[in-house]
């Protein structure tokens, strides 16, 4: 019977995955279906799926989603917008590079999802001022925030699983992963100057007119951008301390986004009215689908192959965690393969010498986050910009993202495995 089931769960999520690359009907709607199949058909209980539902990265979206509209209303992203081209002196690949650093050093300190929600304004009114198409730029900051991502404990909610599960703190985490996040962005820069840097061109009589033209007085409400900040900066410090807190990151941002309504004295159902549901929806019917495959066993007879053809060799192991979980985190949605992966670690892992972290948990972060950057489904801040600029009118597609997603991925798995090569088996 479970190995009726575990096959029914992957037909379905199969055939979903199909739909979802072939763009009609909606990613969403199709999701959504599929979830619903996998529960009526007897696959999964209906406990079962709706336990599998990470409210934590819902709720930390939509609130996320309500912090950043808000803010939005100041006239803050226009001025940010503006002050870029500026920097960047409106040269385009200067500004693209700008943006990737910052979404990069951002997404370590907060989450990737958080940071791609926040710089998606931005970024569109760059682009519209330079009469560039955002695509570039899009891709660019969902690779660059789950490079970036990688580098602490919160940047990434597979690193907070793996962290929690492997009793990892803060600093270790960071010492070690860091580097190779450091060195990521100096390939994805490259690659995107190789790729981009005559789509992104701006000519110079442009250039003029655009300096010449930035609007004086963008912030439009000061008052209610100081009490923005403020509720911001505290959210933002709560994200940081929220483990001494013993507190979800979720809540935190739910206080933050209910204050700064309250501070604003902005209409709640006006707000509200700006999350983008579908992209909620989306993430719902995805937890479920992925849930039938961890209930199943699907996931985890993956997982026991990778370990057997390793031999039992550590360090063949660990190229397997690199490479096996980037190609699954670029087919499933890595926070539920890193939920799913990290139990096997901590039974494979044992004390090392003067308590060194065994680097498997290196391996496997590594591998989640890196190869999240293969498809639009392999990471949830992947899902959060292509729905977001689908409803901004610039839709793109998966083999799109997939030809550019791919060779990131490759580059940056080559990076993460050369480092644990050279720190713990050479």
């Amino acid at each position: 019977m479970l190995m009726d089931s575990a096959i029914a769960a992957a037909v379905i999520f199969g055939l979903i995955y199909l739909f979802i690359i072939r763009g009609r009907p909606s990613p969403v709607i199709t999701v959504l279906i599929g979830a619903a199949l996998i529960v009526i058909l007897g696959v999964i209980t209906s406990e079962d799926a709706l336990r599998h539902i990470d409210l934590n990265v819902i709720l930390l979206l939509a609130s996320m989603m309500v912090i950043a509209d808000i803010m939005g209303r100041t006239g803050a992203f226009d001025w940010l917008a503006y002050q870029g081209v500026k920097l960047a002196k409106g040269n385009g690949f200067a500004i693209m590079t700008l943006l990737l650093i910052v979404t990069a050093v951002v997404s370590a300190f907060i989450d990737n999802v958080t940071t791609v929600v926040l710089i998606f304004p931005i970024t569109l009114v760059l682009c519209r001022t330079l009469n560039l198409s955002p695509i570039p730029f899009l891709l660019g900051e969902i690779f660059a925030s789950n490079i970036g991502g990688a580098a602490t404990v919160v940047g990434d909610p597979p690193n907070i699983i793996a962290a929690s599960v492997g009793d990892i703190d803060f600093l270790t985490f960071m010492i070690n992963i860091a580097p190779v996040s450091i060195v990521g962005m100096v390939f994805l820069i490259a690659v995107m100057w190789f790729w981009f840097r005559k789509k992104v061109h701006v000519d110079v009589a442009t250039r003029k007119e655009v300096l010449e033209s930035i609007p004086e007085n963008l912030i439009k409400d000061p008052e209610m951008l100081w009490r923005s900040l403020i509720v911001f900066a505290l959210t933002i410090a709560g994200f940081l301390l929220h483990h001494l807190l013993d507190v979800e990151v979720a809540f935190i941002a739910i206080a933050g986004a209910g204050v700064m309504m309250l501070v604003t004295r902005v209409d709640p159902r006006d707000v509200l009215d700006h999350v983008e549901w579908p992209t909620l929806g989306f993430f719902v019917g995805l937890f479920i689908l992925v849930g039938g495959l961890v209930e199943t066993g699907v996931i985890m007879d993956v997982q026991e192959f990778m370990v057997d053809i390793s031999g039992g060799n550590e360090s063949i192991l660990a190229y397997i965690l690199i490479w096996g979980g980037g190609a699954a985190s670029g087919v499933v949605d890595n926070i539920p393969y890193t939920a799913a992966m990290a139990e096997v670690v901590k039974g494979l892992t044992f004390p090392r010498e003067n308590g060194i972290i065994n680097p498997l948990w290196w391996a496997l972060v590594l591998g989640a986050d890196l190869g999240g950057n293969i498809t639009m489904v392999g990471a949830s801040a992947n899902v959060v910009v292509v729905s977001l600029a689908r409803n901004a009118g610039y839709p793109i597609s998966f083999f799109t993202f997939f030809k550019y997603g791919i060779v990131v991925a490759i580059g940056t798995l080559l990076i993460a495995m050369g480092y644990i090569w050279l720190l713990h088996y050479l």
